[in-house]
């Protein structure tokens, strides 16, 4: 369906982008509800969420989303009035609606229609829950959705509408039918850019609770200038109430001024004959919204999604972008006024020195450009965050286990890029968790431990990584059971391999200690998953901790951004590499003396610690150089250092990351090349080799 006038690929985009945060909202509130009960403040925000994503749907013409939405709007609403409890059986339905929603909404997203999801039995279950729930003696059906204060018969300023010959016979027979006429008065907020389609969402949902029969300004044929629907007037007739027409009303971004009910022989009879138009009069003339009304909503959750292609950003870094690029516009005319100065035969050291000033502005100007638009990629975590409660609570019913979620960080703030791969590591380790980890109640009982599990996520910003936590407090990873496994498999060396390599092993695409495979797992694919997302795709690494009895700790590090860098240029041998400073702790010059070697690995004893040592000309298949003295940088990755030969230091520079070729890569030394501005290029080393034991 294309709303007259607009464009529909533009409002497809809007629909998404609103309904993608409303939903994200309505199951926020459905944990909310179900762990806390129904308190009337969030049955209040449950039911505005779900009837918005309703009035967003109907507007768009899916049908089938907005019929969904609209049943589970109205159990929310015999709950909200009492008359069904939010037990155990009417949230499983609710969620399973919520869902579908989100089905319904991912084939949107993917340029198809809401009608390929079936959604026919849940809409039974929803019908069917008045009938279920209602207590003995309540009567059945929609509730009464708000008390609205009354409202004279008549408008105080005596505005009445000029109505043609066919409103006039809608009114004569919706008064032979002894319905109601009002007058209701909306306000779309000033900051929305698109009111016209907000006026229409409330002109559509009205239409399931009464005859609208005219506005001002008008809603049929060509819209007229956007603004003008800032605020408007709908005149209505209905057989039902006042709280119900302005419920309907209740659209994200609209406020209610007014309703008022109208003499129907004054309207039929036209206004009086007075200057100036009543209907501009009553729509510049606010009024109060009615006791019911919904206050608008003003959530600003950004979502993020691969196949998005627009995100929200604050107007104040777009306020700094735009002042950054006024400089750079005042910077370009006096670099054009300088070149025609010097043409003109000029005082060429005056110039000189003007346009090295010059430049060093244009240089500021450009870093701090870039800054801003890193900062407009960067949206806070919580985005994948808010997904895995919902999680956890499912997987834990299907488990029969109870677990406790604690959550901290989810303000931290992390490039849009990596958003979407990063979900699907971070949803995987969770099952893990909860399905490897944590025992069920009677076994945590019995090793003295509470019957409720714990599941803890954390977020934070450690220099120029991300750092993410995922901790519980379960039965840990059998290291024993491990190595017998990886000796039965015939891995090479499983036998006399430490507990880190051991542990690596968890990481191998198919090993499993699992002996029963389920639907959750025993397959050996989750942490497969997980180690080629984030050590591949988001050129980070994951660490795995864990005591036994006493649960695991998966570490993600992260860089802040793929994008650029800051990096040390060396050399090794005749081959040029880059390290991001963030894995740089310091560089310092190794005598050949203070060099031990063991079974062919050699270390070093760096502030009384004793690391590894690795030269950059071997690590690529190189002959060592001979020499007394040696540059050398310590490498930091997590809580483990090494020490890395270099022939040169060269300088520190700013870089672009590109992806790197796997057959260049394939024993995973680097995290991609950069083109330098000579032409070089140069590979990016991965500073989480050092935790290797292949290195």
């Amino acid at each position: 369906m294309a709303v007259a006038g607009m464009d529909e690929e533009k409002l497809r985009s809007a629909f998404l982008e609103e309904a993608e945060d409303l939903y994200g909202k309505l199951g926020e509130s459905l944990l909310s509800l179900e762990q806390n009960g129904g308190g009337r403040e969030l049955l209040n925000e449950t039911f505005r969420l779900i009837h918005s994503l309703k009035s967003e749907s109907a507007l768009m013409g899916f049908a089938k989303l907005s019929e969904l939405a609209h049943a589970m709007e109205d159990v929310f609403g015999l709950a909200r009035d009492g008359r069904v409890p939010l037990d155990r059986q009417v949230m499983d339905i609710m969620f399973a609606g919520a869902d579908l929603i989100g089905e319904m909404m991912g084939a949107v997203s993917r340029g198809e229609s809401d009608e390929g999801v079936r959604t026919e039995e849940v809409v039974r279950r929803l019908a069917r829950v008045p009938q279920q729930g209602a207590p003995e003696g309540a009567p059945g059906g929609s509730p009464e959705r708000v008390p609205v204060r009354e409202s004279p018969q008549t408008p105080a300023d005596g505005g009445l509408p000029v109505l043609d010959e066919f409103e006039k016979r809608q009114l004569e027979e919706a008064l032979d039918r002894g319905e109601g006429l009002y007058r209701l008065a909306i306000r779309v907020d000033e900051g929305e850019p698109m009111k016209f389609p907000r006026v229409f969402l409330v002109f559509n949902a009205l239409e399931e609770e009464a005859n609208v029969v005219k506005a001002v300004p008008p809603m049929d044929g060509e819209p007229l200038e956007d603004a003008l629907y800032g605020e408007t007037v709908l005149y209505l007739t209905t057989g039902g109430s006042e709280a119900a027409v302005t419920q309907a009303a209740c659209v994200d971004q609209v406020t209610v001024l007014s309703i008022e009910r109208l003499d129907y022989r004054a309207v039929l009879e036209g206004p009086p004959a007075r200057g100036g138009g009543p209907d501009a009069a009553l729509a510049g003339a606010p009024g109060e919204a009615g006791a019911g009304a919904q206050p608008s909503a003003e959530g600003q959750q950004k979502r993020a999604g691969a196949e998005k292609t627009s995100i929200r950003v604050d107007t104040r870094k777009l306020d700094d972008l735009w002042r950054l690029i006024a400089e750079l516009v005042t910077r370009k005319s006096r670099v054009a006024r300088l070149s025609e100065k010097m043409t003109r035969g000029g005082d060429v050291h005056e110039a000189s020195e003007e346009l090295a000033e010059t430049f060093d502005a244009l240089d500021k100007i450009a870093g701090g450009m870039q800054q801003t638009m890193v900062d407009t990629r960067m949206i806070p975590i919580a985005i994948i965050f808010s997904k895995f409660p919902r999680l956890v609570r499912d997987l834990s019913r299907k488990l029969g286990k109870s677990i406790e979620l604690s959550i901290r960080g989810e303000e931290t703030e992390i490039d849009r890029g990596i958003v979407e791969a990063l979900s699907d590591p971070l949803t995987h380790i969770i099952r893990n968790s909860i399905d490897h980890g944590i025992e069920s109640p009677e076994e945590r009982l019995r090793r003295g431990k509470p019957a409720r599990g714990r599941v803890s996520i954390e977020a934070r910003q450690q220099g120029g990584n991300i750092v993410i936590e995922i901790a519980d407090d379960g039965r840990g990873i059998d290291v024993a059971r491990i190595r017998e496994k990886a000796v039965a498999e015939g891995i090479e060396g499983a036998a006399a391999m430490g507990d880190a390599a051991l542990l690596e092993l968890v990481f191998r695409p198919g090993f499993s200690t699992r002996e029963v495979v389920t639907d959750l797992s025993g397959r050996g694919v989750g942490m497969d998953v997980v180690a080629t997302r984030v050590r591949g795709e988001l050129k980070g690494d994951v660490v795995l901790a864990t005591e036994n009895g006493r649960g695991t700790r998966v570490t993600l590090l992260l860089p802040l951004t793929l994008t650029i860098i800051n990096a040390l240029l060396v050399r090794g041998d005749s081959q040029l590499c880059a390290i991001p400073l963030t894995d740089v702790d310091s560089t310092v010059k190794v005598l050949n003396t203070e060099i031990r070697a063991d079974d062919g690995r050699e270390a070093w004893v760096y502030r009384n610690e004793e690391i590894p040592l690795h030269r950059l000309g071997a690590l690529f298949g190189r002959g060592r150089r001979r020499a007394e003295e040696h540059f050398a940088v310590i490498l930091r990755h997590g809580d483990r250092k090494g020490c890395l030969i270099v022939d040169e230091l060269i300088e520190e520079q700013e870089i672009v990351i590109k992806p790197v070729d796997d057959l260049l890569n394939h024993r995973r030394l680097f995290s991609g090349v950069s083109l330098l501005e000579d032409g070089r290029l140069v590979f990016i080393l991965d500073a989480s080799f050092i935790r290797r034991e292949d290195f």
